[in-house]
């Protein structure tokens, strides 16, 4: 990462080298459950983001899966919209001599 990347996501978060995290862990978990992320950095040098954790609308078990470390959570949300229809509108007709075309030329 350039040094002004590195700039721009340091301004927009905390940060807290090894040392400091493990002196005061306690207020950085306070500020990652205010919102807040930390970025980890040893040597000056990011390793590692603390950011929160948003289980409200999961399951119980989902909750147990995510802190044994097998599920993941998702970044973000899926739109409930649904998936976005694709551009185009190519006929089955159209497609199954595509398809057929194909695999004669295989």
């Amino acid at each position: 990462m350039t040094n002004m990347v590195m700039s721009v996501i340091m301004f927009r978060m905390k940060t807290a080298n090894v040392s400091s995290l493990k002196a005061r862990l306690s207020a950085y978990l306070q500020a990652v459950r205010d919102g807040e992320e930390v970025l980890v950095c040893e040597r000056n040098k990011p390793v590692a983001r603390i950011v929160p954790c948003r289980l409200g609308d999961h399951s119980e078990e989902e909750r147990r899966l995510v802190a044994r470390g097998v599920l993941t959570p998702p970044l973000k949300r899926r739109p409930s919209t649904g998936w976005p229809e694709p551009p185009g509108n190519v006929s089955d007709e159209v497609m199954e001599q595509v398809w057929r075309e194909e695999r004669e030329g295989r």
